[in-house]
């Protein structure tokens, strides 16, 4: 992720090192300077044999810069890189080496963006994020991006998002299924016992987007919001 120039922390760009395309062993993929945050196992494309989605975590110590502003007073801005090997003749195909879904920490009163590790459940991956400001927003989130692999890439198939404003009370859940293309929304308050019925919607029919089409998970947002 280049870093532009509003750059008051002179945090230094980040620099994705290459990896090989087919891989035999998981724990030993991380290059130098890397390690491996998250690894998890599961069957992604349907064949019976367990799959492999790594996290890895860059540990730069160029990368941890001082802050003065609010937040933490040392920001660690190492990237990460989140991997998926298919399995394949006793090793593995490297088919996703993506470092834009899950952005790379450059916000010093964020906190982390992944809370917890990846999952592989029922041959669908799903990957959660977070989002919490200690200053300068009202409005805190988690996410859910749920993916299948389908022909020959990573897709979105759906995505569950919960917010509530710090403020005001008001929560939003909102969850899409880009399969029916089918969405469910609640909007209420954190004041209220029982939560008012779902109000259903359709999108229009679309492509399932890939996970590099996608971008940005922090920011991905599926529906226009309506108020």
């Amino acid at each position: 992720m280049p870093v532009g120039d509003d750059n008051p922390l002179g945090v230094p760009p980040a620099v994705y090192p290459p990896l090989p395309s087919r891989f035999s062993d998981p724990a030993a993929l991380a290059p130098e300077g890397w390690r491996i945050e998250h690894r998890v196992a599961g069957d992604l494309n349907g064949d019976g044999a367990a799959d492999v989605v790594l996290v890895l975590k860059q540990h730069d110590p160029v990368n941890r810069v001082r802050n003065d502003g609010f937040g933490a007073d040392t920001l660690d801005t190492n990237p990460r890189l989140l991997i998926v090997g298919l399995a394949r003749d006793g090793g593995y195909d490297l088919v996703v080496r993506n470092h834009t879904f899950i952005p790379r920490p450059l916000e010093p009163a964020l906190e982390d963006v992944l809370e917890s590790a990846p999952e592989i459940r029922n041959g669908t991956l799903s990957i959660p994020l977070h989002y919490f400001a200690s200053a300068g927003g009202w409005t805190m989130w988690n996410s859910v991006s749920r993916f299948r692999w389908r022909d020959g890439a990573l897709r979105l198939i759906g995505h569950d998002y919960a917010e509530v404003s710090r403020n005001t009370g008001a929560t939003l859940d909102r969850s899409v299924n880009f399969l029916t293309r089918r969405v469910s929304t609640v909007r209420s308050t954190i004041d209220v016992d029982k939560d008012p019925p779902a109000v259903w919607s359709t999108l229009p029919a679309g492509p399932l987007l890939t996970i590099e089409q996608v971008g940005n998970g922090l920011e991905y947002y599926p529906v226009e919001d309506d108020g």
